[in-house]
């Protein structure tokens, strides 16, 4: 299940994230299958049920914008929107219908519930089909199509030619803003974000459960740095750090803030977490640091400064927001309706006259455009249940080493991306929006009941071929 979850991101990615129906279609598609697959043959499990009542409150509140309503109940509820439908639906204002959607797109509407439904199964059913064992193989079949993605990631913003692929004229953006099969850099550094924290998860489990602690013999240390264990360390650390530097390299601010985010939290876990003892606490924020120097490095701080102090996006950002939140005003309960933002800016649009300005670079804000409190309420509702049920996941596989930090990986991801979603909209990219679910999962997935499963904490001074022996036996250490 592992390899398949991660085939469908790596196509949605190469697919230009698929943001085109022939993409996103049978990407949710795909991703709906899964999750029935997963519900069908695991269920929910008691502390992710109020998630999912969440959930369906949540769609339902989107569906009542498309349904028809009477014109005048519509002037009642809404009284903007029949305005607007007037001056750019010619059914609408030709003729005097009887009975009209809420959405001012319902088309578009409709697509975002296709969405929102697809991945809200996905999300549901697939931490039944992983497993422990499969949770743990979901990182390392990432890990093999991040490095390439990574690098195509680099080279792309070297060799721009506006073009994706060098011969793909995107329908909007790309120019010499695209990053890899992404047309906008910052989505490509959103996907990288949620990859490269998932991935330190991973990094950190090996170490708790493979690095000798303090207190093991000098032999055993030396034998250990031999070790496959070490090799596959060593292996792990390069393909974070790749993955660390393409993030850097797209000079995305709100990705860079978000993995210092994402770094602060790995910090936070890491010193609040006893069994690492001081040697594998040492080398989990060694590792960590390492990721944020050589990204700095290998970019140039210089650029990175120098970036960081440009404050011309960040005032088209402002202008942008003011705009956004005019739309608010005029649709505090019923929103325009989802995936209906871009329409709206046609009549609510004052700043940036040079672009049109289809998104509100600010997730939140469109949400609670598109939406109004009709949406909202239950999406933050959503929000706050899918993080109690995350906390209560994590302190029950608090025993495991890998299992747990695999988990933490995912969560602190969700974390990062929450902090870009306040400049960028990335998650509106279906190819991101299934990796963040993937990653929500990943953090859902329940711990296993098998105890020969879940005892994989390290073993201080042992080799990872002994510790089995030690655990069985403890009172016997192997000597070869």
């Amino acid at each position: 299940m592992a390899a398949l979850v991660v085939a469908l991101i790596a196509l949605g990615t190469l697919a230009f994230g698929a943001v085109y129906p022939w993409g996103f279609l049978p990407l949710f598609a795909a991703a709906a299958l899964i999750g029935i697959i997963g519900l069908r043959r695991g269920g929910i499990s008691r502390d992710v049920r109020p998630v999912a009542i969440a959930v369906l409150l949540l769609w339902v509140a989107g569906a009542v914008q498309l349904l028809p309503v009477p014109r005048s109940t519509l002037e009642t509820l809404s009284p903007n929107t029949p305005a607007i439908l007037s001056s750019y639906n010619l059914v609408f204002g030709g003729t005097d219908p009887q009975r009209v959607p809420l959405s001012i797109d319902p088309q578009g509407t409709q697509v975002a519930l296709l969405a929102l439904g697809a991945l809200s199964l996905y999300l549901l059913g697939l931490p039944a089909l992983l497993g422990s064992h499969g949770l743990r193989r979901v990182p390392q079949a990432l890990a093999v199509f991040v490095v390439p993605l990574a690098l195509f990631g680099i080279y792309s913003r070297e060799s721009v030619n506006g073009l994706i692929y060098w011969f793909w004229q995107p329908q909007d953006g790309g120019g010499a803003n695209l990053a890899g099969p992404f047309v906008n850099r910052n989505h490509f550094a959103g996907w990288m974000l949620m990859a490269v924290c998932l991935l330190i998860g991973w990094l950190f489990g090996q170490i708790e459960r493979t690095v000798p602690g303090g207190g093991g013999r000098r032999p055993r240390h030396l034998e250990w740095v031999s070790s496959a264990e070490a090799n596959g360390l060593l292996r792990t650390g390069g393909v974070v750090l790749v993955a660390a530097i393409s993030l850097f390299w797209t000079i995305s601010r709100s990705a860079i803030v978000g993995f210092g985010v994402g770094a602060a939290a790995f910090a936070w876990l890491a010193f609040g977490r006893r069994r690492l003892g001081t040697t594998r606490r040492a080398a989990v924020l060694a590792t960590l640091g390492a990721a944020l120097l050589v990204g700095v490095a290998w970019r140039g701080p210089d650029l990175l400064t120098a970036r960081f102090q440009d404050d011309t996006n960040l005032v088209g950002r402002l202008a942008a927001w003011r705009d956004g939140r005019e739309v608010v005003r005029d649709f505090p309960v019923f929103g325009t309706g989802l995936n209906t933002y871009s329409t709206a800016m046609l009549f609510y649009q004052k700043s940036n006259p040079k672009e049109h300005l289809a998104q509100a670079h600010n997730d939140y804000l469109q949400l609670l455009a598109e939406g109004g409190l009709l949406v909202t309420v239950p999406a933050v509702l959503a929000i706050a249940l899918l993080v109690r049920a995350i906390r209560r996941n994590l302190r029950a596989a608090r025993g495991e080493a890998r299992g747990y930090w695999i988990r933490a990986g995912a969560a602190v991801g969700l974390l990062a991306i929450a902090v870009q979603e306040v400049f960028e909209f990335s998650l509106q990219i279906p190819a991101n929006a299934l990796l963040f679910c993937t990653l929500a999962a990943i953090a859902l997935t329940p711990p296993s009941a098998n105890p020969a499963a879940r005892n994989d904490r390290p073993v201080d001074g042992v080799p990872a071929r002994d510790r089995w022996a030690v655990i069985a036996y403890p009172g016997r250490r192997s000597t070869s």
